[in-house]
């Protein structure tokens, strides 16, 4: 009686588990670059604290935007912060969103910072409805001093960053 209970009892968790398994979302490495270029108060007048353009190629190969949802003080003594809201269009189904938190720490003697972006994906559109996860960028924001008027198309500011993570829940 033993053994069958025990045989019953495998092949339930057999029958129930491996199908939840098999239902988690693939990961996928994500690594690649991307560059961004701060658009003329102009062209997004309902962005108080600025907008971006982008172009990111590697794995994720998109053109897109970012708003900065808030900027002030950083983390870190000297340092500053912003939150962001990123889209990366890859086509025009196939939309990628992510909340960014960025630190900004000054370059000494240049009117460059260092960038620390991290993207957590949100989700999007097409394959990427279901989309999680965690983008890193790391590089380098050019003119983005003096403060005011800080990173402007009147500073010719622009970003470019390395970037690596997960993403997972893709369809393909």
């Amino acid at each position: 009686m033993k053994q069958k209970t025990f045989v019953f009892a495998a092949a339930m968790l057999v029958t129930f588990c491996i199908p939840a398994l098999a239902d988690k979302p693939d990961c996928k490495k994500v690594e690649g670059k991307f560059s961004e270029f701060v658009i003329t108060p102009f062209g997004s007048p309902n962005d108080p604290n600025g907008r971006v353009v982008l172009v990111a190629q590697g794995t994720i190969n998109a053109i897109g935007t970012a708003i900065l949802t808030t900027v002030g003080p950083g983390p870190a003594p000297g340092t500053l912060g912003a939150t962001t809201r990123h889209v990366f269009l890859v086509s025009e189904e196939d939309q990628l969103t992510a909340l960014g938190v960025a630190v900004f720490t000054p370059i000494p003697g240049t009117p460059n910072v260092t960038d620390l972006l991290t993207l957590t994906i949100t989700g999007g559109t097409g394959k990427f409805a279901n989309a999680t996860g965690t983008i890193i960028a790391n590089g380098t924001g050019t003119n983005f001093f003096p403060l005011p008027p800080g990173p402007s198309s009147a500073n010719k500011s622009f970003f470019d960053f390395r970037l690596s993570g997960e993403i997972c829940g893709v369809t393909q």
